[in-house]
């Protein structure tokens, strides 16, 4: 088994995070999937974003939260790659649209936790079976309360596990939850003793985050790990096809 390609927030190291432009080159790079991150706007759309705020990447301040999507979609987001003048704000409903004709899976990280969002799980759900991609989505989550709640909506859900922190036994919490996956920082993965033999043993899969070097690239893929999410697919596909 190869072990996959994801493209963290699309093709991030040479397009605006989590924009069409970045999803679409991620496609034209050959990823096996993408991972995405959603907030609600105001108004209760589902918008496709990293952080709870503008700044870092937009022209706009304050809370997506207190913003609605008519406010989000005027703002451009293109502070980290200012060559893109027209990146906007996707929601996700647009990127379902653009994924749907591929093969490629889809990472939704649910974003509920310093600012929780109610009735997100319901949201992303209806859409992505608006789309008929229930099997082509992965949930993860830092807040693995909303990964229950997701899983009690529809028990067929695959979910993920997102975590930071090196954690011992990562299987044996991952069966207690019924998770699919474990989506840890990618030194655990390298480091953590025992991460992998457990994972593979109970049949849970590994995703790790954020894999950009070539070299650790090589090594997971020779540890037979699922896949890895990157900033760089193009990078990634050549080092995992070595």
């Amino acid at each position: 088994m190869q072990t996959k390609v994801w493209a963290h927030r699309g093709a991030s190291a040479y397009a605006p995070e989590n924009t069409i432009e970045a999803f679409q080159l991620a496609v034209e790079q050959g990823a096996d999937g993408i991972e995405l991150d959603v907030h609600l706007s105001k108004d209760g759309y589902v918008v496709v974003a990293h952080d709870e705020t503008l700044e870092r990447v937009s022209d706009g301040t304050g809370r997506i939260v207190d913003h609605t999507l008519a406010q989000l979609q005027a703002l451009t987001f293109n502070r980290t790659h200012p060559d893109f003048s027209r990146a906007k704000m996707p929601l996700l409903e647009q990127v379902l649209a653009l994924i749907a004709p591929t093969d490629l899976t889809i990472n939704i990280e649910i974003k509920s936790g310093i600012v929780l969002y109610e009735g997100i799980e319901q949201k992303t759900l209806d859409l992505v079976k608006a789309y008929h991609m229930q099997d082509r989505v992965i949930y993860s989550s830092f807040n693995h309360f909303s990964l229950m709640q997701l899983r009690a909506l529809d028990p067929s859900v695959h979910i993920g596990l997102l975590y930071q922190a090196a954690m011992v036994d990562p299987h044996v919490y991952a069966m207690h939850l019924k998770a699919d996956a474990i989506h840890p920082f990618y030194p655990s993965v390298l480091l953590g003793p025992g991460v992998v033999e457990g994972c593979q043993k109970a049949g849970v899969a590994i995703h790790p985050y954020t894999v950009d070097n070539p070299a650790h690239l090589v090594a997971l893929g020779e540890k037979g790990i699922e896949a890895v999410i990157t900033n760089v697919p193009d990078v990634a596909r050549k080092a995992l096809s070595r």
